[in-house]
C-alpha cells in the first residue's frame, strides 16, 4: 500500500494522520486495491461491506427505470469516496449500478472495522472517523445541489441553475462539465434534443457560451 501513499496523504480522509499512521489504517481495516482495465458495470465489489475511495479514473452511479430510462445520481473522480450507503445500495434489489471507466483503481476499505473502533485508543482511527464524518457533511452538500437542480420547472431553469453551481464550485466563470450531452440530459433528467435546444437558445440569448464540456456564464 505504500505506493499509494503520495496521493492518499493529501486526502481530506487522511487528514492529519502521519504516513506510518495511514499504513497502519490501512491494514486495520484490511485495504485491498481493484483496478479495472476497461470499462465495465459493476454491481458489487465483494462479500463484504466496503468503502471505496477512487485511486485513478472515474464512475458513475446510475439507475434504470423499467423502460430504460437512465438518471445519472452522480460522477466520482480521484479522491471521491463511495460511502458504506452507496456500496449497500449497489447490492440491492434496485436496478441501481456504477458505470466504472477504463483505468480506474479504487482502494477499498472494509467497513466492519469503521464501526468498531480497534480497542487501543488508536490516534488514527479516531481522525479517520473524524474525517469521514466531515466528508458526509460534504457529500450531503452535494446532494442538496443535485436536489436543487432538479426542483426547477424547465429545462432553462435546470441547465442555469446546474452552470451556476458548478462555477460557484470551481471558483470561475469558464469551467468544464464531466458529462457528454446524452450523461447531461440524464442528470437534469431532461431529453437530450431538448436540452440541446436549449442550449442554442441560452447561447443566442447571450447568457452562455459552450464548446463541448467547457462552458462560460456571461453577465447579462
Amino acid at each position: 500500500m505504500e505506493e499509494y501513499l503520495p496521493f492518499l496523504r493529501g486526502q481530506a480522509l487522511f487528514r492529519g494522520m502521519a504516513d506510518d499512521e495511514i499504513l497502519r489504517l490501512l491494514a486495520c481495516f484490511h485495504a485491498r486495491a481493484l483496478r479495472f482495465d476497461q470499462a465495465r458495470i459493476a454491481w458489487e465489489f465483494g462479500s463484504r461491506p466496503y468503502l471505496g475511495i477512487l485511486l485513478e479514473g472515474g464512475l458513475m452511479a446510475q439507475q434504470e427505470d423499467l423502460r430504460g430510462n437512465r438518471t445519472i445520481l452522480g460522477d466520482f473522480g480521484p479522491g471521491d469516496f463511495l460511502d458504506s450507503c452507496l456500496m449497500s445500495a449497489i447490492k440491492g434489489a434496485q436496478p441501481f449500478f456504477l458505470s466504472v471507466r477504463a483505468g480506474t483503481a479504487i482502494l477499498l476499505l472494509e467497513q466492519q472495522p469503521m464501526l468498531e473502533p480497534c480497542g487501543e485508543d488508536c490516534r488514527s482511527h479516531l481522525l479517520f472517523l473524524r474525517n469521514g464524518a466531515q466528508a458526509m457533511a460534504w457529500r450531503e452538500r452535494h446532494l442538496l445541489h443535485k436536489i436543487e437542480v432538479l426542483s426547477k420547472r424547465t429545462t432553462r431553469e435546470k441547465i442555469l441553475s446546474y452552470l451556476t453551481i458548478q462555477s460557484a464550485l470551481q471558483g470561475a466563470r469558464r469551467f468544464n462539465v464531466p458529462y457528454t450531452r446524452q450523461e447531461l440530459a440524464d442528470f437534469l433528467a431532461v431529453d437530450r434534443s431538448a436540452m440541446c435546444t436549449e442550449l442554442t437558445r441560452m447561447q443566442n440569448d447571450g447568457l452562455i457560451r459552450y464548446e463541448r464540456k467547457r462552458f462560460e456564464l456571461l453577465e447579462k
